[in-house]
């Protein structure tokens, strides 16, 4: 301490200095006198609990944890001091002492809300669903109307698929704060799941004026017009998905196709999501050639000689290969362009064949044939809901007179060695590409997929194919057909409760048994 009042005046002279530099921004300049101070009184705690606060938003980590631990001895029951040391380890990546020093700040007061906050953040991004939803109900229940509370606690219970009670903590952030979007764009997600659509775009058109500039409310809105079947609205909708963080339209040499004639030129549709979608958005094509287009498409790999055989494609470009064009165009942009609605979709089925050359094995074995997949790209985004366990498809094996096959490739593809199809799924290989799973779908009586490029390959080849299908379930399924109105030969399983696919299957092999039967008749 000070050992006379000129001293004192001194330090509190340099303290309002201080502040004054961070006000107007100069935080090295606060640093400097901080440190001035402790070195007239190494044991003044305001200026140590600034320094160390300075230096954790400066970034010099080890500095703040440091100058915060000097301060803990002087105080150490008080919660900012381990919080600020928390959040300086939590920047250095070191996340599980991050919450252990957390810890130490709510021992010193359970209430905490930084604390609590950053906690449940935190075990948010680890995937601790249940130790973070307890962190945004005691930071909920500790302080009335905290709106990162209750809209955190929600998120927490819609990851955890408890969509009712998520609903209802939803409805409260949005009181909580009427202008924010977010609590209404994921109110908007679970009348989606739930098959209301009229509310889920009244959610979004209300969360559309609060933030406009927000790229998540108009690519849900696109979402759920599309699957309602609005596909006019739905597709000029979904051009905003190039707003949306990591997917944004690559550049290109040519200009963008807006509508001109395309008589006598070159359009190059250029690949933008995943295999599915290339082979679903191909048979957009023909019309673009029966406007006088030449057509090019880009193909991820694997693809190349698929899409080679589709009408109206002139030639492929390999992924990331551009050729010389007169206009570009991403492949799902097509249908806005062409004002396609669910009455002039292009319908007519096979749009690919298999390509000549191709090896096709002869499948010998007696019986009704069928192929299955049963995982797609664990990165998509509703894989957690799409792909299953094989195991799962056990009840299948009970039909009699079936001869199985696996189409499975990549994850999941060594599954029936360790369950109870071993033996009894034969595996087929080398599937090097599209085109030799292709072969193999002529020679199927069935293909039995979930949502992913299998499906859309049988669909497209004009194969019969049954796809399994989540409650939360893509758009291009639209909500409760049975049939698709983009595969005239797909047949639809859907899944009534999330994760829940036991009565779906045991549908499933009620219906093979009777395509057994009537192959026999």
């Amino acid at each position: 301490m000070p050992n006379n009042s000129a001293e004192r005046e001194i330090i509190d002279g340099l303290l309002q200095d201080a502040e004054g530099a961070i006000a107007a921004g100069a935080m090295r300049k606060a640093m400097a006198i901080y440190s001035g101070i402790l070195m007239q009184e190494p044991e003044h705690r305001l200026a140590l609990r600034q320094l160390g606060s300075l230096a954790v938003d400066l970034g010099e980590y080890e500095n703040a944890i440091a100058v915060l631990r000097q301060a803990i001895a002087l105080e150490p029951t008080d919660p900012d001091l381990y919080h600020g040391i928390g959040t300086a380890l939590r920047l250095m990546g070191l996340e599980e002492e991050a919450l252990a020093a957390w810890q130490g700040a709510l021992q010193g007061d359970p209430t905490h809300a930084p604390t609590l906050h950053d906690s449940g953040m935190l075990l948010q991004k680890r995937g601790d669903l249940a130790r973070a939803g307890e962190m945004f109900q005691r930071l909920a229940a500790a302080h009335t109307n905290h709106f990162e509370a209750v809209f955190n606690r929600a998120v927490v219970l819609y990851k955890q698929d408890n969509l009712l009670a998520a609903e209802r903590w939803f409805h409260q952030a949005s009181r909580l704060k009427a202008d924010d979007p977010r609590p209404l764009i994921n109110l908007a997600m679970i009348y989606r799941v739930w098959g209301f659509p009229d509310r889920a775009i009244a959610c979004l058109e209300h969360a559309i004026p609060l933030d406009p500039a927000r790229p998540e409310t108009q690519w849900n809105l696109a979402n759920v017009l599309l699957l309602s079947g609005d596909y006019a609205k739905g597709f000029a909708a979904y051009e905003s998905r190039f707003r949306r963080a990591g997917f944004t339209e690559r550049s290109y040499p040519m200009p963008r196709w807006r509508g001109e004639d395309l008589n006598g030129k070159t359009i190059f549709l250029a690949t933008e999501q995943g295999l599915g979608d290339v082979l679903q958005f191909v048979r957009f094509a023909k019309p673009l050639a029966d406007m006088g287009a030449r057509v090019i498409v880009e193909c991820l790999p694997g693809l190349e000689r698929m899409v080679a055989t589709a009408p109206g494609v002139s030639a492929t470009a390999k992924w990331k290969d551009v050729p010389a064009a007169d206009y570009v165009l991403p492949l799902l942009s097509v249908p806005h362009l062409l004002g396609t609605t669910l009455e002039t979709l292009p319908a007519t089925v096979p749009y690919l064949g298999v390509p000549p050359g191709t090896p096709v094995p002869s499948l010998e074995s007696p019986g009704f044939k069928v192929g299955i997949a049963w995982r797609g790209n664990p990165h998509h985004e509703n894989d957690r809901h799409r792909s299953l366990p094989l195991e799962i498809l056990a009840p299948l094996l009970a039909v009699p007179g079936v001869a199985w096959y696996s189409l499975q490739i990549g994850p999941g593809e060594g599954e029936p060695q360790t369950s109870i199809w071993s033996g009894k799924l034969k595996k087929l290989s080398p599937l090097k590409d599209f085109s030799v799973t292709a072969g193999i779908m002529t020679e199927l009586d069935l293909v039995i997929s979930v949502d992913t490029a299998v499906a859309h390959l049988a669909g497209a080849l004009g194969r019969p194919i049954w796809t399994l299908l989540p409650r939360n379930n893509d758009w291009r399924w639209l909500l409760e057909r049975r049939d698709s109105p983009w595969y005239p030969t797909m047949r639809l399983f859907r899944q009534h409760y999330p994760y829940d696919w036991a009565p779906t299957v045991a549908s499933m092999a009620k219906a093979l048994a009777e395509a057994v039967a009537r192959k026999r008749a």
